[in-house]
């Protein structure tokens, strides 16, 4: 259509300068012609006059194309020049991005191939699939910049990844105050159960686990439920200790809350919905990397430990200590 267009309106403007000449042509040659001219004169000055309009028409029409064919090859030359720009931009970030990957502490080969795996989701997936893996990959980019940056990073009710990937990969020590609003029926359950397990490995395997029972009575020492988890705990080399609410320091009353301070470096908190055990769930999960807070929960953990009292009464060593 544009080839036939183009060559219409070519064929229109030849036409034009033609009639153009004719048009001239002829003018000169009445006006000659009313001058009593020769005959000779007039024929000659109607085409000479009548060729010079057409010459001169097809220069301007020349000249109109030739600026018309710099404007596009200008544009072009922009174009190619932001084009290139760009692909150049986007290999410079991408090699950049590289070189943060393997600048990394993380395993290259595990950063690498969470992006292949990523590229294996297409459009063409189910929606549902597609959708999912999207908030998963933002939710722990967010994640990952929460942790990188120390802050702190909440999850809206009873997280169980964080509970056992914690206690699975602590280094050094594991740290923790357990309230009865928070524990109630946690070691029969089986997140329970695998949190458990998870502790007796990490203490098996010579990381320090410690953890204090907050009763909110006295009587609750002789529960069959809370001496049954003090016995299994103590048996799984755990150095488990108990604390009746009434024996916490008065500055220190307001502070006790259930957390768990893994290798003095990160603290894991949960907030109970109501203090009632029988009725409370977990309203939130927050993971703390902020330096001064993680210390003032691990220094809340030793002023605990000091006034907390043994099973039995005593202060005797654990059974992993009593054994070395």
């Amino acid at each position: 259509m544009m080839s036939l267009g183009a060559s219409a309106s070519d064929q229109t403007s030849v036409t034009r300068k033609a009639l153009l000449a004719v048009v001239t042509g002829g003018l000169t040659f009445l006006i000659t012609n009313a001058l009593d001219q020769p005959q000779s004169v007039q024929i000659t000055l109607s085409i000479l006059i009548g060729g010079i309009a057409l010459i001169v028409r097809f220069l301007i029409d020349f000249e109109k194309r030739l600026a018309a064919v710099e404007k596009l090859e200008k544009d072009g030359m922009a174009e190619m020049k932001t084009m290139v720009g760009d692909v150049f931009s986007e290999i410079s970030e991408a090699t950049e991005l590289f070189g943060l990957i393997e600048a990394s502490a993380l395993q290259t080969d595990l950063v690498t191939q969470l992006v292949r795996n990523s590229t294996q989701i297409s459009p063409t997936s189910p929606p549902i699939v597609y959708h999912f893996v999207q908030a998963k990959i933002k939710e722990t980019s967010e994640f990952l910049k929460q942790l990188s940056e120390g802050g702190t990073v909440t999850y809206y009710g009873e997280d169980r990844d964080w509970l056992l990937g914690l206690t699975r990969n602590a280094t050094s020590s594991i740290d923790a105050i357990s309230l009865s609003a928070v524990d109630h029926g946690l070691w029969h359950s089986e997140i329970g159960q695998r949190y458990l397990d998870a502790q007796r490995r990490a203490a098996g395997n010579g990381k320090r686990v410690r953890r204090i029972f907050v009763l909110d009575s006295p009587e609750m020492a002789d529960d069959p439920a809370v001496r049954q988890a003090c016995e299994e705990q103590r048996r799984m080399s755990i150095d488990v200790r108990l604390l009746d609410r009434g024996a916490v320091p008065p500055p220190l009353q307001v502070q006790v809350r259930d957390m768990i301070v893994f290798d003095d470096t990160l603290a894991y908190e949960t907030n109970p919905t109501t203090a009632d055990p029988q009725h409370a769930q977990i309203a939130e999960t927050r993971l703390v990397l902020t330096d001064s807070r993680v210390k003032e929960c691990a220094r809340l953990f030793r002023e605990l430990w000091e006034v907390s009292r043994a099973i039995d009464g005593t202060h005797e060593p654990p059974l992993h200590y009593r054994n070395a």
